[in-house]
């Protein structure tokens, strides 16, 4: 298998996952990850997994589009996968419980899932080994259903660097990263030390974004997609790289034509993949 590309559901947060899965077709593309939209909520679905998967899997046959990862987020605390409450992280245990199933029935590799963040009030490390903790846990619930657990190391997590990154895959046994230059290029990350992620990614995002920005348009982009993807030919890569132009309020992602930037950016990874 080559690399193959595909467009996440948050390119249209407005739409459905069934309308999702046609704009992603008509975009040319077989490959759909999965986020929170109108009818994608992961509480209900951990707890309807078999009629759910039904539901989604009708979405598959209909459509022709894969489904390859999922970024679920319950609750209205964002991050929370290592919150101080043990009854918050209890809450985010049961929903994964259920939430699995279903992820492994509609034929997700994996589920991506933020690290968690610090909390204030409380030292870094503490934050840190709270989110090993509740990883390990997490990770091996996974296994049992023949996913892979990855975490994207994103801004204001406990993985904000490409070296907690790295540390995190080796506290939790069998984590792998869903890996986004955005992130890391925000804080003027240089692309040698954002590469040591590189081993551990299993799964991969791509929009453009510059210093200050976590997603800019296509001709103020810092990152060197043609790095990127020859060093992903090198290590011998044979997944997705999911196209992940966001429209949401966070990071003040809200400022660009998703579409417009999806193609763009498609395009010029077409013709790297080629090359």
């Amino acid at each position: 298998m080559t690399i193959e590309l595909g467009c996440h559901k948050w390119t249209f947060p407005a739409a459905t996952c069934l309308e999702s899965a046609r704009l992603v077709r008509a975009l040319d593309l077989d490959y759909l990850d999965l986020g929170n939209g109108p009818d994608l909520d992961p509480r209900y679905i951990a707890e309807h997994p078999i009629d759910e998967a039904e539901r989604f899997n009708g979405i598959k046959s209909e459509t022709g589009v894969g489904f390859v990862d999922c970024f679920p987020q319950p609750g209205d605390i964002m991050f929370g996968n290592n919150h101080p409450s043990g009854e918050v992280r209890e809450f985010y245990r049961r929903t994964w419980k259920g939430f699995f199933p279903f992820a492994s029935a509609i034929g997700l590799s994996g589920v991506t899932l933020s690290p968690g963040r610090f909390w204030p009030g409380e030292p870094t490390e503490a934050g840190f080994l709270r989110a090993a903790e509740e990883l390990r846990w997490i990770a091996g619930e996974a296994a049992r259903h023949e996913l892979l657990l990855r975490i994207e190391p994103h801004v204001e997590s406990v993985t904000w660097t490409p070296q907690l990154a790295v540390r995190m895959c080796n506290e939790v046994p069998g984590l792998s990263l869903t890996v986004d230059h955005s992130h890391f290029i925000f804080h003027g990350i240089l692309y040698e030390d954002i590469a040591q992620m590189h081993p551990h990614g299993t799964h991969w995002h791509a929009r453009q974004a510059r210093p200050g920005e976590t997603q800019t348009r296509f001709e103020n982009g810092e990152i060197r997609f043609d790095r990127i993807v020859t060093d992903l030919n090198a290590q011998g890569y044979s997944g997705v790289i999911s196209l992940e132009y966001v429209h949401a309020p966070w990071m003040f992602q809200d400022r660009l034509d998703c579409v417009t930037e999806t193609i763009r950016l498609r395009d010029q990874l077409r013709g790297f993949l080629s090359q």
